[in-house]
C-alpha cells in the first residue's frame, strides 16, 4: 500500500536514492549490504558472518555506505529510517 503513496515513495528516494545511484554506476551491492545490516539489528558481527565479509572489509563498506547517504548508521534513528525505506522500496 505505501508503495502506491506518492509521498512514501518520495521519501525512499530522499533516504536510498543516492546509495541506489551508486550500486548502478559501480555495478555495486552496497544496497543488499545495508539490507542486511539492518536485518542484523545493526550487529557487525552478525553481519560479516551472513556475508562472508572480513571485517575490515565490511566495516570500510559500512563507512562508504554512510559517506554516500550522508548519516550515521550506528544512530537508531538512521537504522530505522532507512529501514522504512527498505520497507516501502520493496512494496
Amino acid at each position: 500500500m505505501l508503495r502506491d503513496d506518492h509521498r512514501a515513495q518520495a521519501f525512499a528516494e530522499r533516504e536510498l536514492g543516492a546509495l541506489l545511484d551508486h550500486d548502478a554506476r559501480s555495478h555495486g551491492a552496497l544496497l543488499t549490504l545495508l539490507r542486511t545490516y539492518l536485518v542484523s539489528g545493526g550487529s557487525k558481527a552478525r553481519t560479516a558472518e551472513l556475508t562472508g565479509l572480513s571485517r575490515p572489509t565490511l566495516y570500510s563498506r559500512l563507512e562508504t555506505i554512510e559517506r554516500i547517504l550522508g548519516v550515521s548508521l550506528d544512530t537508531p534513528e538512521s537504522r530505522t529510517s532507512l529501514d522504512d525505506a527498505l520497507m516501502i522500496m520493496d512494496g
